[in-house]
């Protein structure tokens, strides 16, 4: 279908990252917040948001879209904002930096079949 690109600034949210190129399948949409059950490597159920350089960092809408990785493999891209994207367990608190329990990642790339659920 197109491409998209993925270019993250080094930020208190996660390091810097080059930007990646990925080729998409589906047309892109926008979602305000995603729940995941098992964000590769945790367990349990798991909020994302895009996170963005407004206000010294400040969450934000994120992206999906389908792709193909490394032209095999199809997976689902998460994609955010200029810093990225903010992920915690959906028993947290409130969004910020300052949470122990909190990361940044500068994208995800899930299982298309994963078990997610858009938030309004």
């Amino acid at each position: 279908m197109g491409r998209i690109y993925i270019d993250v600034e080094e930020s208190p949210n996660c390091d810097y990252h080059p930007m990646q190129t990925f080729e998409t399948r589906t047309p892109e949409r926008g979602v305000v917040e995603l729940w995941v059950s098992g964000v590769p490597g945790k367990k349990g159920g798991h909020l994302i948001v895009g996170w963005s350089s407004d206000q010294d960092g400040s969450p934000c809408p994120l992206t999906l879209v389908q792709v193909t990785d490394s032209g095999a493999a199809v997976s689902l891209l998460v994609a955010g904002g200029d810093f990225g994207l903010r992920v915690k367990p959906e028993d947290s608190g409130d969004w910020s930096l300052a949470a122990e329990d909190q990361w940044g990642e500068p994208f995800m790339l899930l299982d298309p079949e994963a078990a997610i659920r858009e938030i309004e």
